[in-house]
C-alpha cells in the first residue's frame, strides 16, 4: 500500500475510470466535472460523460442494467468505449459508479472495452453513515423495509469474511459491492493494483475529492460545487414513503410501473420537494455502526496488506459508536403539509405516466369521475396496461 496526501498527476496520454462508490460524493463531484468541462478540456482533460452522468450507460458496460429500462444504451456504450479508448487527450476520464457492480468476467471485458492500462479511482466513505444513505436511496427503488430491518438483512447476506450467503444475478449485496477487499481482489488482477487509487474522505474538507481529482489530471483548482438536487428525505419523509411503497407491493403493485412513476416521473419533482422540507436526519442505532466498524476494520487490512493506492487516512473510515445512540425511534408521524406536497408529487407522476386512449377507441372516462380509492386502483391500471404494451 502507498499512502499519499494528495497524489501526483497520471503522465500524459493516461486514462482512468471513477467507479464510484455511490454516496460518497459523486453526484457533487460529477456535477463539478460537467460544469467545468469547457475548461478541463483546454487544459486537456476529456470527460467522455454527456452530461454529468450516464447511468444506464454504466449499467449496462457493468452488465447490471434492469431489464424493464427501454432505450438504446448498448449503442451509446460502444460509442463511449471507443472514444474513452482512442483518445488522444492529455488525460481522459469517465465517472459512473454503475462500474462498481460489475464483477468477475465483466470487469475483464471492461479491461478490453476500454484498455487494460487504465487506472481505477474509488470515492469512499465510512461505512455505516453509508448504510443509511444506501437504505434511503433503497427506499427510492421500492424498499419496504425498516432501516434495523434492512441492515440486519445486509450483514446476514455478506459476513466480514466476505462470504456471500445470497444468490444474485446482477446486483450484488451491498456489502459485496462496497467491499475493498472485493475491489483489490477482482479488478486489481485486471487492471493492477499498482493503477488503483482508494480515496478516502476528509473528515472536515468536503472539497477534498475536488483536488484529488484536480490532481489526478493535472489541472489547477477549478471545480466549484453545483447545486446536488440529491439529498436525502427527512426521516419522517422517508418512512411516509417506505409505507406508500408497502402499501404498493401488498396491493399487488408492479415494480416497473413503480419505477418509470416514482423512479422517473417522479424523480425531479421529488428533489425540488425535498429541497424544501424540514431537515431531519436518518440515524443509525449504535449496534449498526459498531458492526459496520467490524467490516471497515477488516477491509482496511486487505488494502493495507496490497499494492493500491491510498489517498488519506483509512483510520477515517471507522466511526466512533459512542456519537450514535443506543436506539433510535422511529418517526410515527409526519407534517401534514409535508405530506400533502409528497402525495402531490407521487399523484402528478402518476397522471403523466397513464396514458392517453388511442383516437380509435372510446375514451377513458374522466378522472374527475373517480373518487378516493378507485382513483388509485383506476390509475394502477391505467398504468399496467401501458407497461403490459411495451
Amino acid at each position: 500500500m502507498r499512502i499519499v496526501d494528495l497524489p501526483d498527476a497520471l503522465p500524459d496520454g493516461s486514462r482512468f475510470i471513477h467507479i464510484g462508490l455511490p454516496k460518497t460524493g459523486t453526484t457533487a463531484l460529477q456535477g463539478a466535472l460537467d460544469q467545468a468541462r469547457p475548461e478541463l478540456e483546454a487544459l486537456g482533460a476529456h470527460n467522455v460523460n454527456h452530461g454529468r452522468h450516464e447511468m444506464r450507460v454504466g449499467q449496462v458496460a457493468a452488465g447490471g442494467l434492469a431489464e424493464f429500462w427501454q432505450g438504446s444504451w448498448e449503442r451509446r456504450w460502444e460509442a463511449l468505449a471507443t472514444e474513452f479508448r482512442e483518445s488522444d487527450a492529455r488525460c481522459t476520464f469517465w465517472s459512473s459508479e454503475s462500474l462498481s457492480h460489475a464483477k468477475g468476467e465483466r470487469i475483464s471485458y471492461l479491461a478490453d472495452k476500454l484498455g487494460a492500462d487504465t487506472h481505477v479511482v474509488v470515492t469512499l466513505r465510512p461505512l455505516a453513515p453509508l448504510l443509511v444513505s444506501q437504505w434511503q436511496q433503497w427506499l427510492r427503488r421500492r424498499g419496504t423495509e425498516s432501516l434495523e430491518d434492512w441492515a440486519s438483512g445486509q450483514f446476514s447476506a455478506v459476513d466480514v469474511e466476505g462470504e456471500v450467503h445470497v444468490d444474485y444475478v446482477k446486483f450484488m449485496p451491498t456489502l459485496h459491492r462496497f467491499s475493498l477487499r472485493r475491489i483489490i481482489e477482482e479488478w486489481g488482477p485486471v487492471f493492477g493494483e499498482e493503477r488503483i487509487v482508494l480515496v478516502v474522505p476528509d473528515p472536515v474538507d468536503r472539497l477534498r475529492n475536488f483536488r484529488v481529482f484536480e490532481r489526478l489530471m493535472g489541472v489547477p483548482e477549478i471545480l466549484q460545487p453545483v447545486p446536488e438536487g440529491n439529498a436525502s428525505l427527512p426521516y419522517p419523509e422517508a418512512e411516509m414513503l417506505r409505507h406508500f411503497n408497502r402499501a404498493w407491493t401488498d396491493h399487488g403493485g408492479d415494480h416497473p410501473t413503480w419505477m418509470e412513476v416514482i423512479g422517473v416521473l417522479a424523480r425531479i419533482p421529488l428533489r425540488d420537494y425535498t429541497a424544501t422540507t424540514t431537515p431531519h436526519p436518518i440515524r443509525a442505532p449504535r449496534w449498526v455502526a459498531e458492526k459496520a466498524n467490524e467490516y471497515a476494520a477488516a477491509w482496511n487490512s486487505a488494502v493495507e496488506a496490497s499494492g493500491v493506492t491510498v489517498v488519506g487516512d483509512l483510520a477515517d473510515l471507522v466511526v466512533d459508536p459512542s456519537g450514535y445512540a443506543e436506539q433510535v425511534d422511529v418517526p410515527t408521524t409526519v407534517d401534514v403539509e409535508s405530506a400533502g406536497r409528497l402525495m402531490d408529487v407521487a399523484f402528478t407522476a402518476a397522471l403523466r405516466h397513464a396514458p392517453e386512449a388511442p383516437a380509435a377507441t372510446p375514451q377513458a372516462p374522466d378522472l374527475s369521475s373517480y373518487a378516493g380509492r378507485e382513483l388509485v386502483r383506476e390509475l394502477g391500471r391505467r398504468a399496467r396496461r401501458r407497461v403490459a404494451r411495451r
